[in-house]
């Protein structure tokens, strides 16, 4: 989170690139997560979790400190696409470890403290990042980032003592029986994923459009933009854990993701009214998002989760990390070549509308989730 933050900023500001080389770049970043995604899938099911993250770590740190020498346009689009194929096998490794390392009975709040840790690094990594920029320029943010993934690799081998292929006796993993032998025939979860993807392809524009937005229109520095990812991650650090645990007690399990998508179209609606400072826009876009990013992500992740089993729960993190990871690359692509064009405004218009009609859709389908949503009560009444 030191280097996506600023990455349209990096080509744009830095080495000159135009919106449409930018997008074309940092869809690369978006097919890199999509095959990382897939592979991290597939390799979850036939190796120790644990041991995947170890390697993910080291090897994609390594990829990032290599980036900071490479310029030319296509080498770099080859490059970020191969980094980041390889650092985000992290991430179904870390959902299959959840899962693992979980009962049933806390499974929803394993998924919200990871949640945490990824947004204590959303907090900590954009401010730190800004300053060096400020300071130092754009190429040691690679080096710096990639640096911290090699230190979280060897982090993680001192915690297991070098034990990486260590599996967690008796595989407490939340047993659900599912009539599909994967997520790719469950054809009503892959419409609630296509839902989410349409609702994240807005989301995303705060890696993308929203960064450049604040530099052209606000006139803000890459340091005030990396204290908005500092305010966004602490945000959901203070709020995410009590909203979970309200959620939990009141057995909402299905009502916050319609909720959270609404709030993120709501949130961009901020950026076309006139208020007398843009740091007003700024923190209620921030804190609008943030709420919607809350009520939404979790409630993905474990209804996802629940709705598998052992035998397919792989392919249903594979499918969800896939979504997420198809809407990183479509994300920068359906706006920022477009932007001069059309403005700002029209864009912000588009992904209130679109966010909005994904919460009505989500809701339309909420019945065929009903077994899903009663076994996730049952656990977290337990």
């Amino acid at each position: 989170m030191m280097v996506v933050p600023f990455m349209a900023l990096y080509l744009t500001k830095d080495l000159g690139w135009t919106k449409f080389m930018t997008g074309v770049a940092t869809a690369c970043f978006g097919l890199g997560n999509l095959i990382g995604a897939l592979v991290g899938g597939w390799l979850s099911e036939r190796f120790p979790a644990v041991r995947l993250m170890f390697f993910s770590l080291i090897f994609g740190g390594i990829c990032f400190v290599i980036m900071a020498w490479v310029k030319s346009f296509y080498f770099l689009c080859f490059w970020i696409m191969f980094t980041t194929v390889v650092a985000d096998i992290l991430r179904p490794a870390a959902m299959v470890a959840i899962t693992e390392f979980s009962t049933k009975e806390n499974l929803a709040r394993g998924i919200s403290l990871l949640r945490i840790a990824i947004n204590l690094g959303i907090a900590i990594g954009p401010g730190i990042a800004g300053l060096l920029i400020e300071r130092m320029g754009y190429d040691v943010i690679f080096i710096v980032d990639g640096i911290t993934c090699i230190c979280a690799a060897i982090f993680l081998w001192f915690i297991f003592n070098g034990k990486l292929s260590i599996v967690p006796p008796g595989q407490n993993r939340t047993e659900v029986t599912n009539q599909n032998e994967t997520a790719y025939s469950d054809f009503t979860f892959l419409l609630f994923m296509f839902f989410n993807m349409m609702m994240l392809i807005v989301f995303f524009q705060i890696l993308y459009s929203v960064p450049l937005f604040f530099s052209e229109v606000y006139l803000m520095n890459e340091a005030q933009i990396g204290l908005f990812f500092t305010m966004n991650g602490l945000l959901i650090f203070v709020l995410e854990i009590p909203l979970i645990f309200a959620f939990e007690k009141r057995k909402m399990d299905y009502g916050p993701l319609i909720w959270g998508a609404a709030f993120i179209g709501f949130a961009f609606l901020f950026f076309l009214i006139e208020l007398p400072h843009f740091w007003i826009s700024v923190f209620l876009f921030n804190f609008f998002i943030s709420i919607g990013e809350i009520l939404n992500f979790p409630f993905i992740s474990t209804l996802s989760i629940i709705r598998g089993d052992k035998r397919n729960r792989g392919s249903y993190i594979s499918v969800m990390a896939s979504m997420f990871s198809i809407a990183i690359m479509i994300a920068p692509l359906a706006f920022l070549p477009f932007i001069d064009e059309i403005g700002y405004d029209i864009v912000w218009i588009i992904c209130s509308v679109t966010c909005i009609l994904m919460a009505v859709l989500l809701k339309i389908l909420r019945p065929h989730f009903e077994k899903d949503i009663h076994n996730l009560a049952e656990n977290n009444t337990a």
